[in-house]
């Protein structure tokens, strides 16, 4: 066997292979042998047959399983030797295939994505570091004091009230439809910021068991419910019961009460804390991610079309689970849209891409700095990670064991090393200080 083999400049080698007669004739021996058992042989019974007699009757119509034997075993014994390796079995075609003279096969396989790397100590990123103030505390603060909230019920004849809570049954239409034909049961706190503006009036003054029918026209825009933006509706109301909410002061009972604290003052101070590890982490997180970003621009990839194909699929049913959506084709999925596949595909693909690119990016750090994860800090990422999940590190790697994720682990754990890598060599300006309202804005994406 002689073998050529070409790189392309697109990730993707062009391998051809030469055999000879005798390597042909082995195959035919080798798939003769394998239909031994099955062929009727007069005179013999299966699989007791001469391979000469199994020959003389099944002639050439073995050679397609011929080819296979000879080329899966040609790959076995090349794959050390090609400089450039397939990622997946190479689709052959025979150009020639003869007993007597050999046989000829070409392929185009794909091989691994490449990459080539900025100077890490190029690139620039503007962290960002959060002041917590005295306000944001208070708000935590509140937040708490509403958990802590206690409602006692309000007796039959009393007025609904802009603080109280309601259990009430409902059913509303569009202006000009019909009303569906069951009521729906529900809780409404009058007062909470995420109620329709101009709603509330609509129900103050109502009494327990009491009725109404109202209508209510929904502000132009209104981000919370597109759909309803600048529609009336027409609501039909029952409460069938008032609470009236109350909320404990918040003083050093309320810290004891809350968490143990010893004041409020404790309190307060732990609560700052944990607003500091929050928002250092997350900006943290963002400010890795806004340098790979940068990486990812300055960087050149060659990317197998293949793979970034495979992945789209595996994004696109990810997407299906997470949303908890039914297993359906990406194709079926673009007709129920109503749009085209090609449209739909390219949306996917563009997060399949980028998630080939971080992974490769990230190996190929890994390789330029010798970057490798040992025994001992696996150890520590265990328990770093089921510190993280409140639970002892020995149960953590038991269900590892069990769902048979270690080396999922252990690859999350050399990524975590990367990344601190990464951002020890990225340049970094003077951080930009920015308000918790800002961080929250960055962090959910809306900036």
């Amino acid at each position: 066997m002689e073998f050529t083999a070409k790189k392309n400049n697109n990730a993707s080698c062009d391998l051809s292979i030469q055999f000879n007669a005798e390597e042909v004739e082995s195959a035919f021996q080798k798939a003769y042998q394998n239909a031994s058992a099955k062929v009727k042989v007069p005179g013999f019974r299966p699989g007791k047959a001469p391979i000469h007699m199994v020959e003389k009757v099944l002639g050439d119509s073995v050679m397609d399983e011929a080819a296979n034997i000879m080329l899966n075993q040609a790959m076995a014994d090349l794959f050390d030797k090609l400089e450039h390796k397939p990622i997946r079995l190479p689709q052959f075609q025979m150009e020639t295939f003869d007993r007597k003279t050999g046989a000829k096969a070409k392929a185009t396989y794909d091989t691994k994505p490449e990459v080539t790397l900025p100077k890490l100590k190029k690139i620039k990123i503007q962290p960002k570091e959060v002041k917590i103030t005295d306000a944001d505390i208070q708000k935590e603060l509140e937040g708490m004091q509403k958990n802590m909230a206690r409602n006692s019920l309000k007796e039959e004849g009393d007025a609904v009230l802009d603080s109280d809570l309601l259990e009430i049954q409902y059913k509303f239409k569009e202006e000009g439809k019909e009303y569906p034909e069951a009521f729906q049961t529900g809780k409404f706190q009058m007062g909470a910021p995420q109620n329709p503006p101009g709603f509330e009036p609509n129900l103050l003054g109502m009494k327990m068991n009491e009725s109404k029918e109202f209508e209510f026209a929904y502000p132009d825009p209104y981000p919370a419910s597109p759909e309803s933006a600048g529609k009336k509706f027409i609501y039909s109301v029952q409460v069938t019961a008032i609470y009236k909410v109350t909320y404990p002061d918040i003083n050093d009972e309320f810290a004891s009460e809350v968490d143990g604290s010893a004041n409020l003052q404790e309190l307060k101070d732990k609560t700052r804390k944990q607003l500091e590890d929050i928002f250092v982490t997350a900006l943290k997180k963002r400010a890795l991610d806004d340098a790979y970003n940068e990486i990812i621009k300055e960087s050149k990839f060659i990317i197998p079309e293949s793979l970034v194909y495979e992945e789209t699929e595996s994004v696109f049913q990810n997407f299906m689970r997470e949303f908890g959506l039914p297993v359906t084709s990406l194709a079926d999925y673009a007709k129920r849209l109503n749009k085209e596949e090609k449209e739909v595909r390219e949306s996917f693909s563009k997060a399949a891409e980028k998630r080939i690119q971080s992974y490769i990016l990230k190996q190929k750090v890994a390789e330029e700095q010798k970057i490798q994860i040992s025994d001992e800090e696996v150890v520590l990422g265990y328990e770093k990670e089921a510190a993280q999940q409140g639970i002892p590190a020995e149960a953590l790697k038991k269900e590892v064991q069990k769902q048979k994720a270690e080396t999922y682990y252990r690859d999350k754990f050399l990524f975590d090393k990367i990344d601190e890598f990464v951002y020890s060599e990225v340049e970094k300006k003077s951080p930009k200080a920015i308000s918790t309202e800002e961080a929250e804005k960055i962090l959910s994406g809306k900036e």
